[in-house]
């Protein structure tokens, strides 16, 4: 029968059941009221709002004339003139513009440049998908994620709360993306990850006598300020299981991060586990068996944040630990910590604008 441990753990880690929603988290900075999201629009679960705003060629588009078979993402952004934030997560969606088409999903941003500011960034950083020009804000309005932070009167008024909504073929929101501050971008590669379980990048595998496990990510390369998803894959070997959170006088799995002034790490979001009986000792107990895959996101800081952890070739390295303890249907193994490591290249964040005649001005 399974040996009972001699000692009781308690953890504090807890799975996220919801994806996609505004999370809070410890700051790496301090943050200023204009970063404060105040605002993420209507609900997962409710219709998207109506709308209708031209494309940077003069097209007016709708939500049907957009969707593609399975559904649309549509990315709010504040800029792709001023904001390196929103153009360096424009240039990210447009890397996995494919990958979510092959969902059958489009890709759609919307922001309150003018077409002539769209047309200059889509050429510059050959853009593949429809980019909305929405000059008055009236679709920001109608999704009310107007940023009332800022000064009616000066260049940067109208600009939305920026956040990007996963929506279905019948216009009904199934997830959405927003974040508390304005510089904390999710990744396409994240949305992917978690929207569709795709396999991650930067893999590496780890192996004991009781489960393989392969450690990835979402993204191969970061930026400062994006958000991107870790991925640890578990297989079980034959009639071995691991215990889930919350699991009393047993040790259950526990995946730490160590704690870094350049990143900060979300809880890790588990799957459902299952209950296992034990008839010999009147137990029941949550378990996990077979193959399973917990993520958890990891916050990048700013470029000025990141300076100091980065060597010749900017790099930045993430790592924590993975402590399991298995069981079979004898005995319960002794406890194990596998160490995970994962080395990032960090690009830049794109600061050009467009020419000084095209560039908003003040009211």
């Amino acid at each position: 029968m399974p040996l009972r441990p001699p000692f009781l753990l308690v953890v504090t880690l807890f799975a996220s059941t919801v994806f996609g929603q505004s999370e809070t988290r410890p700051r790496i900075r301090p943050l200023p009221k204009q970063s404060l999201n105040a605002k993420s629009g209507p609900a997962v679960g409710s219709p998207l709002p109506a709308f209708e705003a031209m494309d940077a060629e003069g097209k007016k588009q709708t939500f049907e004339t957009l969707k593609g078979p399975k559904g649309l993402v549509l990315a709010f952004q504040r800029s792709a003139d001023w904001c390196p934030y929103c153009k360096t997560q424009l240039v990210d969606l447009n890397s996995k513009l494919e990958d979510f088409r092959k969902k059958g999903m489009n890709v759609v941003s919307l922001t309150y440049d003018s077409a002539a500011v769209l047309q200059n960034f889509a050429a510059r950083q050959n853009i593949k998908f429809v980019m909305l020009s929405d000059p008055e804000s009236k679709v920001i309005r109608t999704f009310d994620i107007l940023n009332t932070n800022v000064e009616p009167g000066t260049p940067q008024y109208g600009i939305p709360f920026p956040g990007t909504y996963v929506v279905n073929q019948k216009g009904i929101i199934t997830a959405k993306y927003f974040s508390e501050d304005y510089t904390e971008r999710y990744s396409a590669a994240s949305i992917l990850t978690r929207e569709y379980g795709v396999d991650g990048v930067l893999k590496e595998t780890v192996e004991t006598p009781q489960l393989k496990l392969t450690y990835s990510a979402s993204d191969s390369t970061l930026a400062p300020g994006r958000r991107v998803t870790l991925i640890i894959d578990v297989q079980a070997k034959p009639k071995m299981h691991v215990y889930a959170p919350g699991v009393e006088h047993y040790i259950p799995i526990d995946w730490e991060m160590k704690e870094s002034k350049y990143w900060v790490a979300l809880p890790a979001a588990y799957p459902a586990s299952r209950m296992l009986n034990l008839p010999v000792i009147k137990e029941t107990v949550p378990v996990f068996d077979g193959k399973f895959r917990i993520v958890r996101d990891v916050a990048i800081g700013l470029e000025s944040e990141l300076a100091p952890a980065f060597e010749a070739e900017r790099t930045l390295a993430i790592e924590g630990t993975f402590r399991y303890q298995a069981c079979d249907d004898k005995e319960c193994y002794l406890p194990k910590t596998l160490p995970l490591k994962w080395t990032f290249p960090v690009g830049k964040l794109d600061t050009q604008r467009v020419p000084e005649p095209l560039q908003r001005k003040p009211k």
